[in-house]
């Protein structure tokens, strides 16, 4: 039976080898055991320290990726506030302008493709169909209509160098997104869009066309800021660079006020990253920025830059000039320029000024040359053996001559004041009771300080003199013995006062703050008489204003300010500015007298000023020439002068002021301020006063019979300065050829005519001739009436009669041509 049964085994049966568990021993079992449990351990710590980072520690951070991942964030830009002048006009504003962009990898009828061994893709430029494509974006973009394409000259170098740019920003067949054009008006933007769609659907598959493809043209919305006056007031309202954000003047100072705040959209978006249009969407509005209202005038802004651009050609100035008219109250600024300037615009073109700006850049080398820097240190130039500095002998001026026309020279450059500054010596010693305006010097026509002999211009001498004439007759030696008796420390204190040594706070951006002044310890002997009759102390224009308008005011310094109020979109006021009040710096007392000896000064039509003198008015004034002594010498060995003028009216209770420099003007028959920029102050104010409704003097003159003088050969500004003495008014007629620095070839009425006082004379510049006009019909209108048609017509006008009454009757024949300043005489009853 035990046989049968090893037998049954071992037929068809496979003992079972042992396990691998079983081969290994207990220990080498726990340790597999071990190591197996400490992975499982170390994979789930892993696992739970990396939920800890994302969930907790760093939560946010993967909650804000997920969001960015998730959802589309636009921003929703603000619109920039507009600046208005003080009646409202609008100096600055911004209008929606688009952006045109292409994708030229995406344009398949620009290209054709191709596969080569290598089965990789080549692209083969077409430009054929470039060029039709080019062609039709260029028209429309020219046309400025979207529509007026016959009208495009394809010949013109406009159209060149504008096709030439598309062509070859779509040549670029491996570029996704290329410009063809900036700021284009939304007309252009629709019209360029149709012509794309147009040109899509005709290259269509199926439709016939010769080519199949399509051309990716696309736009984006973009703003643009305008200045509809171009180059006018632009040293004030300064500019935005590209990004739209201020970069000078007002645009500048009040970026945060005109900017506004931008708005935002979050909405979900889709795998490849497009919105998903639903209502879960938020939307933060944009605030748009606030608009600026200014104390500013267009009228009295216009005025002043035509006779300030006429001044700087008549004259020659080197290194323009400047012009300011202020409420001597209230610190309000109703025209503030400086020329030549630049259209805010185009503020990188200065090609307009190119002949000026190196005429000033090589006269004065001191401030311009341009030296060659070391390679290693660009803070550093390079110097010769000797130790100077190298010029650099291919020098780029591009940014020099930006430079001098964006500034405001108002505020941004010093110089020295020279005799305008005897108005704020006198107020010193006035006001310290060291003199009174019947104080007498002697002035002997030299005065020795030290070791420094002074003298008066022309070397004069005035004899003995009190302040009123001193003033009158500018005399340096008077002053320098006024200095002496109010003393350095008191000296120092009343120009501390004055705001000299300190910012005016004008609400306008880069006011210097390097003044240039001698403190109270450093006003030596020498020091001090210089200062006295402003030779010695370099300030801004701004300065002299403020202090000008301080003696004469009541002795109040006033904060200027350019900016009248802050308005929301909606034109509700924000913010106003008010006058600001920084110290009385001199007794009431002793501003009176200042504004007699500043009347004295300009008479009528008789004082050192007489040429600011419009008759009508009370008028107070003081020029100043200095001499800078911190510029090279001109070629005839003098120093480079100064020439400013300022005048205040009415001048026994000013309300402005009006001032203007000349820096540098070349003049070949005289230096005198009194002859160049008083002339200037004059002009201005013989339309300024009028338009503003300032006082005149109270005196009836109606029934003078003025000699109009002989005009003929005179430089235009200058021959109105005659007829503002006179009590005349003037007219100057436009011209077809340019009128800077002409000379009168014609006037009307003629030399000689006996004329009723405020009679219009009319000047030519391009005509021996002058001009004809028709008489109108006045019969039957008031006296009032019938003198506002004559005028409009260019026509003066006597009333005789009751001027109370109608017209019955008029000395011309009604149609008649007559020459323009004929004075017709109307009988009222």
């Amino acid at each position: 039976m035990q046989q049968d049964s090893n037998k049954k085994k071992g037929k068809g049966y496979r003992v079972r080898p042992a396990s691998a568990r079983e081969r290994l021993n207990g220990r080498t079992r726990r340790v597999c055991s071990i190591l197996g449990l400490a992975a499982v351990v170390l994979a789930s710590a892993v696992v739970v320290h990396s939920l800890y980072v994302i969930q907790i520690r760093d939560g946010a951070k993967y909650r804000q990726y997920a969001a960015q991942q998730q959802l589309l964030d636009t921003t929703v830009k603000a619109t920039r506030g507009e600046i208005y002048d003080a009646n409202g006009i609008t100096l600055a504003s911004t209008s929606v302008v688009w952006n045109i962009w292409a994708d030229p990898s995406y344009s398949s009828i620009l290209y054709t493709t191709s596969t080569n061994d290598d089965k990789t893709t080549v692209r083969t430029f077409d430009p054929t169909m470039c060029a039709e494509v080019s062609q039709g974006i260029t028209l429309r973009l020219l046309s400025g209509d979207g529509e007026s394409l016959d009208a495009v000259d394809t010949s013109s170098e406009e159209y060149t160098q504008q096709y030439q740019t598309v062509y070859d920003a779509l040549s670029k067949i491996d570029s996704s997104y290329v410009v063809l054009a900036t700021k284009v008006n939304n007309a252009v933007k629709l019209s360029i869009e149709d012509y794309v769609s147009g040109f899509n659907k005709a290259h269509k598959k199926g439709s016939g066309a010769d080519r199949i493809g399509r051309v990716s043209v696309s736009t984006e919305k973009s703003s643009q800021r305008n200045y509809p006056y171009g180059a006018f007031a632009a040293a004030v309202l300064g500019f935005t660079d590209g990004e739209g954000v201020g970069t000078y003047g007002l645009e500048k100072s009040y970026q945060s006020t005109l900017a506004g705040v931008d708005g935002r959209t979050i909405t979900r978006r889709n795998a490849v990253g497009n919105a998903i249009a639903d209502q879960n969407a938020t939307t933060f509005a944009a605030k748009d920025g606030s608009n600026l209202v200014l104390s500013l005038d267009v009228n009295v802004q216009e005025i002043v830059e035509r006779y300030l651009t006429e001044a700087v050609a008549a004259n020659n100035v080197e290194n323009r000039g400047c012009a300011i008219v202020m409420n001597v109250k209230t610190g309000a600024i109703l025209a503030m320029a400086s020329k030549p300037d630049f259209d805010p615009n185009t503020p990188l073109d200065y090609s307009a000024n190119l002949a000026y700006l190196q005429e000033q850049v090589a006269a004065e080398p001191e401030l311009y040359t341009i030296y060659l820097r070391d390679e290693n240190d660009s803070k550093k130039f390079k110097l010769d053996e000797n130790g100077n500095k190298i010029v650099d002998p291919d020098p780029d001026y591009t940014g020099t001559y930006r430079d001098i026309l964006w500034k405001n020279k108002a505020i941004t450059e010093l110089y020295y004041p020279g005799s305008v500054f005897k108005v704020i010596t006198s107020a010193m010693g006035l006001d310290s009771g060291v003199a009174t305006m019947n104080t007498t010097f002697t002035c002997a026509g030299a005065y020795g300080v030290a070791k420094q002999t002074y003298h008066c211009a022309g070397h004069k001498a005035h004899g003995t003199i009190n302040m009123a004439d001193a003033l009158r007759q500018s005399c340096n030696i008077y002053y320098i013995q006024l200095g002496q008796r109010v003393g350095s420390q008191q000296f120092y204190n009343y120009f501390d006062a004055f705001g000299f040594t300190e910012r005016t706070g004008v609400d306008l951006p880069s006011e210097t703050g390097l003044m240039k002044y001698y403190s109270a310890n450093q006003l030596g002997e020498v020091q001090l008489a210089s200062s006295a009759f402003g030779q010695a102390m370099a300030i801004t224009p701004l300065q002299m204003c403020t202090a000008v308008a301080a003696a004469v005011n009541g002795g109040y310094l006033v904060t200027p300010h350019v900016v009248d109020k802050i308005t929301d979109t909606n034109g509700n006021v924000v913010e106003e500015i008010g006058t600001n009040i920084r110290r009385q710096v001199i007794s009431e007392s002793t501003s009176d007298v200042i504004r007699q000896m500043m009347e004295y000064e300009v008479g009528n039509g008789t004082g050192g000023g007489k040429n600011a003198y419009v008759s009508g008015y009370r008028i107070g004034g003081k020029s100043g020439t200095s001499e800078q002594l911190n510029m090279h010498r001109r070629a005839d060995g003098d120093y480079k002068k100064v020439a400013s003028f300022a005048a205040v009216l009415p001048a026994d209770d000013p309300e402005i002021l009006v001032y203007v420099m000349l820096d540098d003007p070349n003049n070949a028959r005289t230096d005198y301020s009194s002859i160049l920029a008083a002339p200037v102050a004059g002009n201005i104010i013989s339309e300024v006063a009028p338009y503003l409704g300032i006082a005149t003097d109270g005196e009836d003159r109606s029934q003078t019979t003025v000699t109009v003088p002989n005009l003929i050969s005179t430089e235009w500004s200058n021959a109105q300065v005659q007829l503002n003495i006179k009590g005349l008014k003037h007219q100057l007629m436009e011209s077809a050829s340019d009128q800077t620095a002409a000379l009168v070839t014609c006037q009307y009425p003629h030399a000689g005519a006996k004329v009723p006082y405020g009679t219009t004379v009319y000047l030519y510049t391009d005509t021996y001739d002058g001009s004809l006009t028709e008489v109108p019909d006045v019969s039957g209108k008031s006296a009032d009436f019938a003198r506002q048609m004559l005028a409009a017509a260019g026509l003066n006008c006597v009333v005789e009669g009751d001027a109370n009454g109608v017209v019955q009757s008029q000395s011309s024949e009604v149609g008649a041509s007559v020459q323009r300043g004929t004075i017709v005489t109307i009988t009222c009853g």
